[in-house]
């Protein structure tokens, strides 16, 4: 019997990427989160290396770009690289040193934190903001009904149990997420591709990284197939090699063979090595059939899994728990209806398909060219338009003409149409100069043109008449466009508006001056959070008596 219960809005299991950065940004945006996961802290395994342009651009909001940017460092001096061993002969370069620019797209930096130093961070912001963070505590079992969920956790240290009571629950507990199986959530895709063994270890890495501080290896040996990447940390790195389990079991790996496999891979046979942490895992190519069921979301590998190789499964989960994390809290703030919610799997399931499948190609050729029958029917999208241009369709979206049907955009030549992220615009606000994404984060954010005085003041009477959560910016007054980029990049005239959301994609876009302004962004508004009229316009009376007690 459950010795205590617990009321709060969102339960989360899983202390992953996708479970903390859920948890962390429900509580920036005021909503408590309860997180329960079954290990006993934070990863130690410096895997997902790195957090890319675009999920930067999303913790930033939060303030975590300081935290991150000193734990890895930026990844200016990034090589990729197929090569026999680290040392040995180099079958092609993928990515030169040095030669990574994302000035232009972004003004987010990236950091070469792993997975090990990034949770950390999470988890610290979390419950400084908040959220209740509990490890060694596992999902027993829950249950929905018409109101929300009940489920029972477990202290895996006391045993003791607790009955929590949730509006709404996250499932983002791996690639076996039990939340997934027991909601009978089925999965798509070729499947496993390998068992592996992921080795960290110390070593004297001078003579293999020659003066680099972060290098990729996949390594294409007679003898092995696998991978070498350093850490942050100096002479620490990991190698993962594939193994046959018809042939071998983890137990065999043991110090002697983990040294011989390190040796093998960098190419160096007399290797000081030092052997930390030995962890076997399974190399999967696999998407759920549905990311929702009721009021259970899943998230990160629980909604996708696949290869490593091109870094984006933990970006993919950094970026899944945002999305979540943004729409519940209008939800539960009252500011949406619950249909806001149903774009989640609309918005983000083609993108983690599409993800997986990129992946999944470059498994293919920087690991093993002849597994031509796991190759997509489909030539899929490059590293920049997956990780960067892909698009959203919903009902949240409002689109303002012919759809193309393109999954991707081109990040270097955005057009400003409703689906996409909203491009990178460089600005002075306030005697400084910043960027249009530096806007986003806790509103929707409407820019409007020089001569769009009308959308500006139809947004700011929208944001005090009703309550929705807008910020109004004009370009020309509140914003200079520096470089004279803002009606190109976004499509619009000079009396045009583009209405961002929270997550810095465009939801709505007026090219021009409209007859009447306030009932346009109006309709938008009913439409992108799903309120009837009535309901919208009666906000702001219930969120002020809310706010009087």
């Amino acid at each position: 019997m459950a010795a205590s219960e617990v009321r709060i809005p969102v339960l989360v299991v899983g202390g992953g990427l996708a479970g903390l950065t859920t948890t962390l940004m429900l509580a920036w945006r005021g909503v408590p989160a309860l997180l329960v996961e079954r290990h006993s802290d934070t990863s130690k395994n410096p895997r997902a290396r790195g957090v890319n342009f675009r999920s930067m651009e999303l913790l930033r909001v939060a303030g975590l770009e300081p935290d991150l940017m000193a734990e890895g460092g930026a990844m200016k001096d990034f090589s990729i690289i197929i090569a026999e061993t680290v040392t040995g002969r180099e079958l092609r370069t993928l990515l030169p040193r040095g030669s990574w620019d994302s000035s232009d797209l972004t003004p987010a930096q990236m950091s070469g934190a792993g997975q090990d130093r990034v949770e950390p961070i999470l988890r610290r912001h979390a419950e400084a903001l908040g959220a209740d963070v509990r490890y060694a505590t596992e999902l027993v079992e829950f249950e929905q009904d018409g109101s929300g969920l009940t489920a029972t956790i477990r202290d895996l240290h006391t045993r003791a149990e607790s009955t929590v009571r949730a509006d709404y629950m996250v499932g983002a507990d791996g690639n076996r997420s039990s939340v997934r199986q027991r909601l009978g959530i089925g999965m798509q895709g070729a499947g496993t591709l390998s068992h592996n063994m992921a080795i960290v270890f110390e070593a004297d890495l001078e003579p293999a990284l020659r003066g680099r501080s972060l290098a990729l290896y996949y390594l294409q040996n007679p003898g092995f197939t696998g991978a070498f990447i350093n850490t942050e940390r100096p002479n620490r790195a990991l190698v993962s090699v594939e193994y046959n389990p018809d042939k071998n079991r983890p137990a065999d790996f043991d110090e002697r063979r983990c040294t011989e496999l390190v040796r093998a891979a960098l190419g160096i046979p007399d290797l000081e090595v030092n052997i930390l942490e030995v962890t076997p895992w399974e190399m999967a190519s696999r998407t759920a059939e549905r990311y929702t069921q009721g009021r259970v979301f899943l998230a990160g590998d629980a909604a996708h899994t696949m290869p490593p190789t091109g870094g984006l499964g933990g970006q993919t989960a950094i970026q899944d728990g945002y999305d979540l994390a943004w729409k519940l809290a209008l939800v539960l703030h009252g500011q949406a209806d619950e249909q806001l919610l149903a774009t989640y799997e609309a918005e983000r399931k083609p993108v983690g398909a599409m993800t997986v499948a990129l992946q999944t190609a470059n498994y293919i050729e920087r690991l093993r060219p002849d597994r031509q029958d796991l190759k997509p029917h489909a030539e899929p999208s490059d590293y920049l338009g997956v990780a960067f241009g892909y698009r959203y369709r919903s009902p949240a979206i409002l689109q303002d003409g012919a759809d193309d049907g393109s999954p991707v955009e081109d990040p270097g030549q955005p057009c400003g149409r409703p689906g996409t992220r909203g491009a990178h615009v460089v600005f002075q606000h306030r005697g400084k100069e910043i960027s249009s994404l530096d806007l986003i984060g806790r509103d929707f954010v409407l820019l409007t043109g020089p001569e769009g005085a009308a959308w500006a003041r139809a947004g700011t009477l929208l944001a005090y008449n009703c309550a929705v959560p807008l910020s109004v910016y004009r370009v020309g007054s509140d914003l200079l466009d520096v470089y004279g980029k803002w009606t190109q990049r976004y499509g619009v005239t000079a009396a045009g508006a583009v209405l961002l959301r929270p997550d810095g994609y465009i939801a709505w876009r007026a090219r021009t001056a409209a007859s009447s302004a306030a009932s346009a962004l109006y309709e938008a508004f009913t439409s992108i959070l799903f309120r009837a009229p009535d309901k919208l316009t009666a906000s702001r009376a219930d969120h002020n008596r809310a706010a009087l007690g």
